[in-house]
This record gives structure tokens, sequence and C-alpha cells, in this order.
């Protein structure tokens, strides 16, 4: 069976030879460039060029002899833009980690060094501060943070369409995945996470005390991502498989806003934005959404949403035979393979092998689960651990 077969059936809850695998096919399912790294290495995978391709979060582009060795069924389109705002398609250059780690890089990727040796980038009134020796470059300060009014917002955030040289990026960038036999997944920044745009305690008690403006600034998004999608999708066709849209609703022990406030300002436009997205495509479309989000999964099936990532199973009610048993038949889970927070890192090669038997036997039952470990491996996880956890995987038999 092909791999983009093999996906297409288990988020169906059809019959496959094997349970699908990914790792990197989206900023939510992929490694960090100093764990790739060792990892490259450990597989004696010696071909290529490490490239980081998320600067947010050092993530580095899984290249194909990888793919190949794990089984990956699949592969990304990229985005345009990074959470940084960092723009791809316009070449490569070297760019050396604070490790010693050589990678290639964006040549838009040009943060400048401050004296303490922590790395600044300023993007679109954003700023974003990487600490000397630090994994990540974490938001100091973010453009709508002050803001008022929708009037205050469209002052320094666009609600444009592509441009042109944006609609090119992606048609170049699909003409090279058009005869792949892998399941191309887009994640192109489609993102409800109102905190990335204002900050997590301003976004949190606008809701409360600006609630109008955030439903003019989300209804405009919402707007803005529709026009843009009829864009792309004239652009690449039927190339993608999968679209990834991200709404973070939970934390470890429950939901992260007000369920109330959830189902009256968010819900109802990621809804639309879906429907739209179903009505003038193909395409499966996949939320992103950590922590604890049971008390929302009736919503999310209501919106459209045929695939749930990571399906954090260490939060609060995310047990996986409890998701599995309620809510199986209506959702594909994409993700909830091994935990990333305890057992990848911290745990023997035989646990990390125990809990993906484990979670494999349950989730993959009757169809629709695709492997992926709980959310980004991250910085310092053993490559041992990770090796295991895909071998054994691949080997996990369905009968």
């Amino acid at each position: 069976m092909m791999s983009k077969e093999r996906v297409i059936r288990a988020i169906n809850h059809e019959e496959t030879d094997k349970i699908p695998v990914d790792l990197g096919s989206s900023f939510e399912t992929g490694i960090h460039i100093y764990t790739y790294h060792e990892l490259k290495k450990a597989l004696r995978a010696t071909t290529g060029s490490i490239e980081m391709i998320d600067m947010l979060q050092s993530l580095a582009r899984v290249e194909e002899d990888v793919i190949d060795k794990f089984n990956i069924d699949v592969i990304p389109l990229p985005g345009i833009y990074d959470a940084l705002g960092i723009r791809y398609g316009v070449g490569l250059k070297k760019w050396t980690m604070p490790r010693g780690i050589t990678c290639n890089v964006s040549k838009d990727f040009n943060p400048i060094k401050l004296r303490d040796g922590s790395y600044m980038i300023k993007r679109g009134g954003n700023t974003f501060i990487s600490p000397n020796n630090g994994f990540y470059f974490d938001p100091v300060e973010l453009a709508l943070h002050d803001a008022e009014s929708i009037m205050d917002i469209e002052k320094k955030f666009s609600f444009d369409e592509y441009s042109k040289e944006e609609i090119e990026f992606y048609k170049r960038e699909t003409s090279i995945l058009m005869n792949t036999d892998k399941t191309v997944l887009a994640d192109i920044f489609i993102n409800f996470e109102i905190e990335y745009y204002f900050g997590y305690e301003k976004a949190l008690m606008n809701l409360i005390d600006n609630k109008k403006m955030m439903v003019d600034f989300i209804e405009r998004l919402t707007d803005m991502y529709i026009r843009r999608f009829t864009q792309f999708k004239e652009a690449v066709g039927n190339s993608v498989d999968i679209l990834l849209v991200a709404k973070d609703l939970g934390n470890q022990n429950g939901p992260n806003i007000n369920p109330k406030l959830v189902r009256e300002i968010f819900i109802p436009y990621m809804k639309k934005y879906v429907s739209y997205v179903k009505e003038n495509s193909d395409y499966y479309v996949m939320l992103h959404s950590c922590g604890s989000i049971y008390e929302f999964i009736p919503d999310i099936i209501d919106c459209g949403f045929d695939i749930l990532n990571p399906v954090q199973i260490n939060a609060k009610n995310m047990d996986p035979e409890k998701l599995k048993k309620e809510y199986g038949k209506y959702l594909c889970f994409w993700g909830g393979g091994v935990d990333t927070q305890k057992v990848l890192p911290f745990g023997f090669e035989k646990d990390v092998r125990e809990q993906v038997r484990k979670n494999a036997k349950i989730l993959s039952k009757d169809g629709g689960y695709v492997f992926n470990p709980v959310h980004n491996i991250q910085a310092n996880v053993p490559v041992n651990n990770i090796i295991a956890a895909f071998d054994e995987i691949n080997r996990f038999s369905l009968s």
C-alpha cells in the first residue's frame, strides 16, 4: 500500500496494511534541530544538509533519507512564512547555532546579536529574543498588545490577500510535490491563536473587557483566511491532501478559556472556515489543539474537523481509551503515540516501546489513527528513544 492511500484510508477509518507514520509534516509534528542533528548521526544518514524551517521553535526539515528509514508517510507543503515572519523561497544561507551546529536557514533570517549573547528579531511590530545558548525564540513584545479597537489593529496588522509573489511561492513548492506518493499536509499558518497576536495575558483579558474588538478581529481574520484559501486552492489544486488549522483550547488540567467564551467567540468562526474549505475542496482538515480539550471535542466534530492533533494523552481527561471509545468513529487521532513530556525524553527504551504498543493498540482499532509523538520532539531527547518509538510503530501488527 502506498503512503498516500495508507493515510487517506486511516483518516476514513478503513483498513490499512500498517499504521501510518508522521514526523515533520508540520510545525506541530516536528523535531528540534539539535535532536535532529544527533538523530542523523545515529541513523548514519549522511546525505543532505540540515535546514532549520521554523525559527521560533528551531525545527529541522526532515530529509528524505530519514523519511525512508522511519517509513514516514506524510510530507509538508510549508507556509511562505514561519511564526516569526521569516520568509521562505528567497534562498538559503549558512547559520551556526549556539552549540556549534551549522545548518541552512532562509536568507530572510537576520537576527541581531545582543551584548549578552542573545539574539533578537523585530518583525511587524513584534519582538522575539532567543537567550544566550537558548533553544527557541520567545515573544517579548507583540504588535497588538496595546490595541484598544479594530482601528488600532488595522494600523499594525494587514488583512490583505496573498500577493502574486506569495502565490508563485506556493505554485513552485507544489510543483516539487506533484508526483509524490506521500500524503501532503499544508501548514500555511491558519491560526486562531489570539495569544500569538496580543500576548497571552492581554489576549485573555481582552476576551472579557474588550470582547467586541476581539470578535471583530477574529471575524476579519476568518474572512482573510477564506479569501486566501481561494487563492491557495487555485494555486495548488489537488496536490494537497490535508490542511492544518491551529487553536490551542486547553492546558494541562482543562480548558484555558472559559468554554462559554470559546463557543461564543471561536467555534462559530472556526466552523465558518472549515465549512468553506470543505465546500470548495476535497481536503481533509486537521485541528491542532494542545492540552486537555475533552470538553470541546463535540464542538470540534461539529465544526467539521476530520483530524485531531496532537492528542495530549498525559493531560487531564485525555486518556486514549476514553477518547477512542467516545469519539473514535468521528475523528482521526493524529499523534498521542508517545508522551513527549516524560516518557520520550526521560524514560528508558523499554518504556517508550511499551507506550507506543499500548497506544497503537487502542487508537488504531477500526482505523482512524496516524502515529506521531505528542507534539514536537524537543532538544536533548535521547535519540535511542526516538529510534525505538519509530521502530516499534513500524513493527506493530494490526492483526
